[in-house]
């Protein structure tokens, strides 16, 4: 007999299969569809598909109750799925690795329903707490990805329109979704260490950890991109100037405050170093 714990440690593994195969899906899709004359048209369309995914992801938190919860997620594999075949070209290869993903996906929500319904919880409490970090979520979300939005109406030949950055783009979109909820919990001043510490949130630390050497790639390369556009900007046009100046402005102050930050840090340390040295010194 498959005691509540060990139906929580199952359900905490499908989600987190359920996290990785979505990354996977979305990578797939891309390569597939760049394998196929993936158009400007059709790039923009992806990348919506994407952000629009993640955003409904952002109201999953309140359907608290584990059939709700699954049900939302079930649907919003069908709204991915639906999107994929109707909005990117249907070609043989994207359609098979779509349903397939799609089929193990939803097998993964229905096992994690068996130990979601054995759980024991306070969901008026929860839907609670939720509905107090939506408007941090939805900020949040909004804050992130806004500027990528921008990037998808660049010139064709950008830099910023190229596989490198694109991919860049999938990860921190998913990077910044498992980040999303710690900081709207913040926002509203909980106590993250009230949560029951469980397989999950070894793989959130595990994601923050991926997002935080991620995200200084994403940023330095924007800026570089974007600087070196601006080398040619008598070839820019309008739209793609003001972009590149408001990269540089908002990217290049983030990397400002990074490395005043880790400079800070690193002279207190020194400070500390030396200190050290010193009592040690004078008590010999």
């Amino acid at each position: 007999m498959v005691h509540r714990q060990e139906w929580k440690i199952i359900a905490d593994i499908m989600a987190i299969l359920i996290d990785i195969f979505n990354l996977a899906e979305q990578l797939s899709i891309y390569f597939i569809s760049k394998e196929n004359d993936f158009d400007e048209s059709a790039q923009q369309r992806f990348f919506f598909i994407l952000f629009a995914v993640g955003g409904a992801s952002v109201f999953k938190p309140l359907l608290v109750h584990p059939i709700l919860f699954v049900l939302f997620g079930i649907s919003i594999e069908i709204g991915e799925l639906v999107s994929y075949l109707k909005l990117l070209s249907n070609t043989t290869s994207l359609l098979v690795v779509a349903i397939l993903f799609f089929t193990f996906e939803v097998i993964f929500h229905l096992i994690s329903l068996i130990g979601l319904l054995r759980e024991e919880k306070d969901y008026f409490k929860d839907f609670a707490k939720n509905c107090c970090t939506l408007p941090g979520r939805v900020f949040l979300y909004g804050l992130l990805f806004e500027t990528q939005i921008l990037f998808l109406f660049l010139d064709s030949q950008s830099s910023f329109r190229q596989t490198f950055y694109e991919v860049l783009m999938i990860l921190a979109t998913f990077f910044g979704l498992s980040a999303i909820d710690k900081g709207a919990k913040r926002c509203c001043l909980m106590n993250e260490d009230e949560d029951e510490k469980s397989l999950y949130t070894v793989w959130e630390a595990i994601l923050a950890l991926l997002s935080a050497i991620e995200a200084p790639i994403f940023v330095i390369t924007a800026v570089v991109y974007a600087s070196q556009a601006l080398q040619h900007k008598e070839q820019l046009k309008t739209y793609d100037f003001v972009i590149y100046i408001i990269i540089i402005i908002t990217y290049g102050s983030a990397l400002l405050s990074l490395a005043l930050t880790i400079l800070c840090a690193l002279c207190l340390c020194a400070g500390t170093c030396v200190k050290a040295l010193v009592d040690c010194f004078f008590q010999k």
